[in-house]
């Protein structure tokens, strides 16, 4: 691992349990909270306090980069090609409701391709991380995924975009065709946890749409770097598109065999 990797995600370790035990401190005092862009797209004055923290920590370190955070948008200070991407609650709606489901997510993104990702649960005190090219872990223990490779054997996971109309259609018909092909589907509310279980195998796919960059930056590196098959559906895959499909090279296909009947 080169020495400015091993930099970066050491700060982004440290800043990760930071916000993370701040953010489990409030989930008992919220304070407030509103609708960001409609009823079902909600944001606490946690959401804000820890994502100031850590536009605040990362410019006070990496002046030279720009920032881009789900609830205030992107802090552009140069050209150098480096953007770190923060969720600084993914699973929102689960904080709000005190349900200790969520996580902190903080990417550095170099020319588009992520490079650094950590993903810090507070609750279940599990910290993922990779490093683009140099594997992925849990609490530094190497994670791999599964090796599931028949349907009727699989746990899949996807999430509902309530606020995302011309998605919920496709979403419940996807659903409604793994009934009877799959052991299990799952939403638990947090894209970028469900990209983590993928990649240390306590799920074998998931897939989602209507996703935001902060919602796939830190996650599907980890996934990837674990050994997953990353994939758009009926797009190619980017940070910056809006569908993902994450499982094991054996299931792919199966997988997609199915969303693609919608």
């Amino acid at each position: 691992m080169e020495s400015a990797d091993l930099l970066v995600l050491n700060f982004a370790r440290g800043l990760a349990r930071e916000v993370g035990l701040l953010a489990k401190r409030r989930i008992g005092n919220l304070g407030w909270t509103h609708n960001k862009s409609g009823f079902y797209d909600i944001v606490t004055d946690a959401d804000l306090e820890v994502e100031k923290v850590v536009k605040s920590e990362i410019s006070n370190v990496f002046a030279g980069d720009s920032i881009l955070g789900e609830e205030t948008g992107e802090t552009k200070t140069s050209s150098n090609g480096r953007v770190w991407i923060v969720d600084p609650i993914d699973g929102t709606t689960n904080f709000s409701k005190g349900i200790p489901h969520f996580c902190v997510s903080i990417a550095l993104v170099v020319d588009g391709t992520p490079r650094v990702g950590v993903v810090y649960d507070p609750y279940m005190d599990e910290l993922y991380e990779a490093v683009k090219g140099n594997g992925a872990f849990m609490n530094g223990e190497p994670i791999n995924v599964s090796k599931i490779s028949e349907l009727k054997e699989a746990i899949l996971n996807t999430g509902y975009q309530y606020s995302a109309a011309e998605y919920r259609d496709i979403v419940l018909k996807n659903y409604v065709a793994f009934f009877g092909k799959v052991r299990a589907i799952r939403v638990f509310g947090s894209a970028v946890l469900d990209q983590c279980y993928v990649a240390n195998g306590r799920i074998d796919g998931f897939w989602e749409y209507n996703l935001k960059p902060w919602d796939v930056a830190a996650g599907s590196l980890i996934a990837k770097e674990a050994g997953a098959t990353i994939i758009g559906i009926g797009e190619d895959f980017s940070i910056y598109g809006k569908t993902i499909l994450v499982t094991n090279s054996s299931l792919v296909d199966k997988v997609l065999e199915i969303v693609n009947k919608r």
